[in-house]
């Protein structure tokens, strides 16, 4: 996995570094460096520089260029007082690179390269008006434009933005950062790279979960096995009102593509008839309900979980009095893997939520930030300014596996945090979070919850991926998603 810091980790790693290992100013020149070994700059290039060490990065970066008989110029957009940032600046002067100071009147035509050097890691809060008119004359153009480290006007520990420099290359310096992933970022980074610079970090980060630990986690299977080995698993959903959200999530795992041995869905008596057709190779255990959903009957209830590896539940259960007290007993009897997804979550957060630490089962909540919102009762806004930290939070209180979902998945198991930044808008539909559920519980007929729920986020992100290039952002389905599920599970 790749080691991604927040602000504040980052500016511990470049202190130790500082401390330890280079200089302020060599730190600056290979940041300076690493972007020019990143691009081939050709044509006029513009710089465009703030106040802090960033602006520092693009200095860097002009001394290269000019040394290299590049056309660079440089955009001063704010006085700088820093000794080594205005020791850079003079060496710019010295080696007779243009350097404007901005007011309204400034040309942005004419360049073919933008650079932005304007905030880097240390913006939080709202642009200025001088960014703010800047950024939005940048983005205007079709100028190519590379921004150093993180884009200005993203926040790199939320990826939140108003507005932000709209980048076609971003060279994360030492280590990606949060806010290359989360909330608004993609919508702003067309391509990411990261490079090292020698930086070391010595704390605990978080970490990005890729295609090398998805090989990892599924490796070939072995001729000597056999059903059991993959464990049976079972969905437990549905009502008359919500019967769809049942047939994705069983769909998604009655293929048995994502590897479970044997799967099982557990359903209201009242709708068998009409999902019976799509089970397919799955079993159907039908139990006592009415119109609205499940009706609690703890003998029904225990034949039909029994010798389940893995159980999902809440899709589409709707919240009453019943589907309450069913999710208490899971809680509170099952010994299983237990994942808890949409009105499961919902019931929960009606919940004494200490109930989570008496459990006898492995449990993984699917969350997003709404339903989120509910559980630890608090505004969706305050989440996404802090998404990681409430995560963290949250898991080191509740001995449970979060998957915070969104944009970039979070995904927090006793306080550590892993990001999943597969997929896109295409999954933006409801039901892919039914079929995320089921591929999920899938994976936890074989695999460890927190296994499975990174492995799951990461496929489900891939089907997405597929998905957007082959019927596009508004007409993709979550029956192509499960469809496309071979596609990716077929190398395993």
């Amino acid at each position: 996995m790749l080691k991604v810091l927040s602000r504040e980790m980052m500016r511990e790693a470049d202190n130790y570094a500082i401390s330890n290992v280079m200089s302020e100013i060599e730190l600056i020149e290979k940041a300076g460096k690493a972007v020019f070994s990143h691009y081939h700059f050709k044509g006029k290039t513009l710089i465009i520089i703030g106040k802090g060490n960033n602006g520092g990065d693009g200095l860097a970066l002009a001394k290269l260029l000019k040394e290299n008989s590049k056309d660079v110029s440089i955009l001063q957009l704010y006085p700088i007082t820093k000794p080594h940032l205005l020791n850079l600046i003079s060496e710019c002067m010295n080696m007779l690179i243009p350097i404007y100071t901005y007011d309204k009147s400034f040309k942005f035509t004419g360049f073919d390269t933008f650079v932005d050097a304007i905030f880097g890691i240390g913006f939080k809060g709202e642009l200025d008006d001088i960014s703010k008119e800047v950024i939005t004359k940048m983005n205007s153009l079709m100028t190519y434009t590379i921004s150093i480290d993180i884009n200005s006007g993203l926040d790199s520990n939320n990826g939140r933005a108003s507005l932000a420099v709209l980048s076609d290359l971003t060279i994360a310096i030492g280590y990606l950062k949060p806010g290359h992933f989360l909330a608004d970022a993609k919508d702003y980074i067309a391509e990411l790279i990261c490079t090292n610079i020698g930086i070391p970090y010595k704390g605990e980060p978080y970490y990005l979960y890729n295609e090398d630990d998805l090989n990892n986690a599924l490796p070939r299977r072995k001729y000597n096995t056999n059903k059991s080995t993959y464990g049976y698993v079972g969905i437990m959903g549905g009502s008359y009102k919500y019967s769809g959200s049942i047939k994705l999530s069983n769909l998604a795992l009655a293929a048995l593509t994502v590897g479970a041995g044997v799967s099982r869905v557990i359903a209201p008596d009242t709708i068998s008839d009409s999902i019976i057709s799509y089970l397919l190779e799955s079993t159907l255990y039908p139990i006592s309900s009415d119109k609205e959903g499940f009706l609690f009957d703890k003998d029904e209830i225990i034949s039909a979980i029994k010798n389940l590896r893995a159980l999902g539940y809440g899709m589409g259960v709707t919240v009453k009095e019943d589907t309450i007290k069913i999710l208490e007993y899971l809680i509170l009897n099952y010994e299983g893997r237990l994942l808890i997804d949409a009105d499961g979550l919902n019931a929960l957060s009606l919940l004494d939520l200490n109930i989570l630490n008496e459990s006898k089962a492995d449990i993984v909540l699917t969350p997003h930030v709404k339903e989120f919102s509910r559980l630890i009762k608090r505004d969706v806004d305050d989440i996404l300014n802090d998404p990681i930290n409430y995560a963290r939070k949250f898991t080191e209180e509740y001995n449970v596996t979060l998957l915070l979902k969104g944009t970039t998945t979070i995904i927090s198991k006793a306080g550590k945090i892993y990001l999943t930044v597969t997929g896109n808008e295409a999954l933006s539909k409801g039901g892919s979070g039914d079929i995320l559920s089921g591929i999920i519980t899938g994976l936890m007929g074989f695999k460890e919850p927190l296994d499975a729920a990174l492995a799951g986020s990461y496929i489900l992100g891939k089907c997405g991926d597929l998905a957007i290039k082959k019927y596009g952002s508004y007409a993709t389905l979550p029956r192509d998603i499960i469809n496309l599920l071979k596609e990716i599970m077929k190398k395993y």
